[in-house]
């Protein structure tokens, strides 16, 4: 929620989102404490968020009070300009603040200065979601919200050409200048765009390894997403430090001077929105007719997810650890352990699950995510409502937070989702002084392993079926959340990947029809070559051929059916299982 305007603050706002060097930028003020005739001069500054910020420059300009329309919120409060900037030319990519005024009464206006290519040696990009800023912001009387909108009746368009509600930008302050100086503390060179950005220019993303974006990033328009589904399709990588991402489809419209991406829209009902496409209806994307739910470009949504708005403390729900993950290096971290549950929320994101053999969460493949998707770590908050009532509060939404990473193999990209909006709180006592986390170890992690060319590699897991007619227990092993027919989850095996990688080679899958049973027997081989009477069944996976670094081996056994046809087969990364006799080690893959 925003926090709330003093009355005679200064009130200001930019002409544009986002500029390039070279190019130019107005800022709107608003002197309500001033006269509507006579200027007076107060301090501009403007400074890059950094660690620490930079001044880049310092004049004075000549303010004045000016009217408000009543119809602000969406047509926008066309005040003159009162400052043009062209950027210099040797001002780099970022998040920079305008500071108009230099006591209580002051106001800052964000905005961000994009590179017209790549900086040299910059491989990382950061969004900052201003269409999620916008939509909560209630400046001349409504945002899109009933909460704080007149008359609890929100707008269904909402204009950029007006201040913010908060005279210091909570949603900035909160979520983005921390994440940008964390990155910079680091020495992570990143480049900067906003979400209309990623609407608007079809080539904002090349020539990155990897897009982030942190905090609440809840306003996407289809084209915002579609650009990013073609940036992993490329081979780029994501990383989503974000909650409640991508949870409302919305539009970008041009304002009354034909101004493009200065009008916000979004309806929040697909019945309601007149728009005739229904691709582009505004409601959540899971609502929209075909169905496009934002896990199946993200891997997580809100849908399952849960939030804690009340003013009351949020229960510490830790996080817990599914699997051992490259994402977890140098933290301590390993299955089954706890952390985090002070940044679990205010809303988390997640997936349907279900728990394997082994207790750990696996997809179940009853929604839209992504076949490659593996569950990092799970977080029950499915008794946040009833804790929320216990303590007198309204109720709020109970569910389930995750962490996750996916890729769809081939060429593709990898995507890592931390879904939570505080995730980058976790960043914060780093900044203060303190010693750094496990929250800034993952996050380092991710940026570096996914700011490099880099393929993720997918669980490989075993399934189990019993033969209705034969002597035994058949086995397969599949990429991905969907099980052979009738059956059931035996437990992750191993992780390969989709599509090769240095120093992997394919991995056959051969089948054979039982003649005395009751459907196929599955085996797989490195070299290609089948055993008499089995068909090739396509290469299921890349592993590699000998030991690795960080690999495990991979055992084949196998035992001969009493009652049967043949060979059965198995895999485990045990070398010995009862009743099965070993028939090699078949290849090396990473641990789970």
């Amino acid at each position: 929620m925003l926090q709330s305007r003093a009355a005679q603050s200064l009130q200001a706002y930019a002409s544009i989102v986002s500029v390039q060097p070279g190019g130019s930028i107005s800022f709107h003020v608003n002197d309500p404490a001033g006269s509507a005739t006579a200027s007076r001069s107060l301090p501009m500054g403007i400074d890059r968020i950094g660690w620490p910020d930079v001044g880049m420059l310092r004049t004075t300009v000549s303010v004045r009070k000016r009217s408000v329309p009543a119809t602000a919120y969406v047509t926008g409060c066309n005040w003159p300009a009162t400052s043009t900037l062209v950027v210099p030319s040797n001002w780099p990519s970022g998040l920079y603040y305008a500071t108009f005024g230099n006591d209580s009464a002051a106001c800052t206006v964000p905005f961000v200065v994009r590179p017209a290519r790549p900086t040299a040696g910059t491989r990382l990009l950061v969004q900052v979601p201003v269409t999620t800023a916008q939509a909560y912001n209630n400046y001349g009387g409504k945002s899109l919200y009933a909460y704080n909108s007149t008359a609890g009746l929100p707008a269904a368009k909402v204009s950029f050409d007006r201040p913010h509600s908060d005279p210091w930008n909570f949603a900035f302050d909160a979520w983005q200048a921390p994440f940008v100086r964390w990155l910079a503390k680091n020495g992570f060179a990143a480049d900067f765009c906003t979400s209309v950005d990623l609407h608007a220019s079809p080539s904002v993303t090349t020539g990155y390894a990897l897009l982030a974006l942190a905090g609440h990033d809840e306003y996407w328009t289809r084209e915002m997403r579609d650009r990013l589904d073609s940036f992993v399709a490329g081979g780029g990588n994501v990383a989503i430090f974000s909650g409640n991402t991508c949870w409302w489809q919305a539009r970008l419209e041009a304002n009354a001077a034909n101004v493009a991406q200065r009008v916000l829209v979004c309806y929040k009902s697909r019945t309601a929105d007149p728009d005739p496409r229904a691709g582009y209806k505004t409601d959540n994307w899971i609502n929209l007719q075909p169905p496009a739910p934002e896990n199946s470009s993200i891997g997580l949504g809100w849908n399952l997810g849960a939030s804690w708005t009340n003013p009351k403390p949020r229960p510490d729900t830790p996080y817990v650890v599914q699997r051992n993950h490259w994402v977890f290096n140098g933290t301590g971290l390993v299955a089954g352990s706890r952390f985090a549950g002070q940044y679990a929320g205010y809303e988390i994101d997640a997936l349907d699950v279900v728990r394997g053999a082994d207790n750990r969460v696996y997809p179940s493949g009853s929604d839209t995510a992504p076949a490659g998707l593996t569950v990092l770590a799970w977080a029950d908050a499915s008794n946040w409502n009833a804790q929320a009532q216990a303590l007198g509060e309204p109720g709020e939404k109970s569910g389930y937070g995750a962490i996750s990473i996916h890729s769809r193999g081939g060429t593709q990209g990898a995507v890592f989702n931390a879904g939570a909006t505080d995730w980058v709180f976790g960043l914060k006592p780093e900044l203060d002084g303190q010693t750094s986390n496990v929250v800034s170890r993952i996050t380092w992690n991710v940026i570096t392993q996914l700011g490099n060319a880099f393929r993720e590699a997918a669980e490989v897991r075993r399934y189990r079926t019993v033969q209705t007619s034969g002597d035994g227990v058949r086995y397969f092993l599949a990429i991905g959340h969907q099980p052979p027919m009738r059956a059931t989850l035996d437990g992750a095996v191993f992780r390969a990947f989709l599509a090769a990688v240095s120093g992997s080679v394919p991995v056959y899958r051969y089948r054979y029809p039982q003649t005395n049973g009751d459907g196929l027997r599955h085996f797989y081989s490195l070299d290609g070559e089948a055993r008499n009477g089995w068909v090739a069944d396509g290469v299921a996976f890349h592993a590699f051929a000998a030991a690795g670094t960080g690999t495990l081996p991979v055992y084949q056994h196998h035992a001969v059916q009493a009652n049967g046809d043949g060979w059965r087969f198995m895999f485990s990364t045990r070398n010995s299982e009862p009743g099965w006799v070993l028939d090699d080690i078949a290849f090396h893959a990473l641990p789970v």
